[in-house]
């Protein structure tokens, strides 16, 4: 049985049954990012997004539910397949976490150990580019909150295993499996908040033109405001993306394996 398989095989004990729990609480919102400076891997710097994301994160006694999906739409400076336009990709990933504690036999005495759960996560995208990446990403793991008194802050460490589609070449590409940490983080300070998240993932061997791939870091963090006792939120944000789908920077000629780039958002929470 390949790894991918497996990883999807256990990934399902914690997300298949996540339809079944009663949630105690949810959070939905909409939001628009929007920057100029992005840079995509082998394309370029300088490229102009708009970006339409929908996001839910829900609980229950057992666990969480996260889903969030982006759609994101460049300018001309990133082209689409045989077009003039700019391209457009969708984005999204599932996570489904279960507390080990809600497991009688995994009880512990020690409070902290009470909040570590298990974790599944699936992402998958799309884009219409002549490349025509189809990333298919899988993570299983453990994830912990630091305790902070307002807010919340998660750390997690996973297997990752990708695989994609590598349209110039035309090739599926697997590759290696590997590790991967996170931490993302939500506080209320001021008049708004400070959000943000960091995912690391390390070398996961070859790619699809047969060089060897780097450790790839995104970073993304925002503040934003409240407008008033509304649902709506608008502020800052800022992305630093290093050796971007493990791509190794110092190869890309494009400069574009290296993303620095300043965004404004608009949330509205439901």
């Amino acid at each position: 049985m390949k790894l991918s398989t497996c990883f999807i095989l256990l990934g399902s004990t914690l997300i298949v049954p996540a339809s079944g729990f009663a949630s105690t609480w949810n959070d939905n919102s909409v939001s628009v990012r929007y920057g100029t400076e992005f840079s995509e891997a082998g394309v370029g710097k300088d490229i102009s997004k708009t970006i339409f994301n929908f996001t839910h994160a829900s609980g229950d006694k057992y666990g969480t539910n996260f889903f969030t999906v982006d759609n994101l739409i460049s300018d001309k400076k990133d082209l689409a397949a045989n077009s003039d336009d700019g391209a457009q990709e969708i984005y999204g990933f599932y996570q489904r976490t279960l507390l080990l504690s809600s497991i009688p036999q995994l009880k512990s005495e020690y409070d902290p150990l009470n909040s570590l759960a298990a974790f599944g996560r699936v992402d998958y995208g799309s884009k219409n580019t002549t490349f025509a990446s189809r990333p298919r990403k899988y993570y299983l793991g453990l994830t912990m909150p630091i305790p902070i008194k307002t807010g919340f802050w998660n750390v997690g460490l996973a297997a990752y295993k990708e695989n994609n589609h590598n349209g110039i070449i035309g090739k599926e590409v697997e590759f290696d499996t590997t590790w991967a940490v996170s931490s993302a983080w939500n506080v209320p300070y001021g008049p708004g908040s400070f959000g943000g998240f960091i995912n690391m993932i390390g070398p996961k061997g070859n790619d699809g033109f047969g060089n060897k791939t780097k450790t790839e870091t995104l970073f993304r963090v925002s503040y934003l405001f409240d407008v008033g006792s509304t649902n709506i939120k608008i502020g800052p944000a800022y992305e630093y993306w290093r050796n971007m789908y493990g791509n190794d920077e110092q190869l890309d000629g494009t400069h574009g394996s290296k993303g620095n780039v300043p965004m404004l958002i608009s949330q509205f929470k439901f």
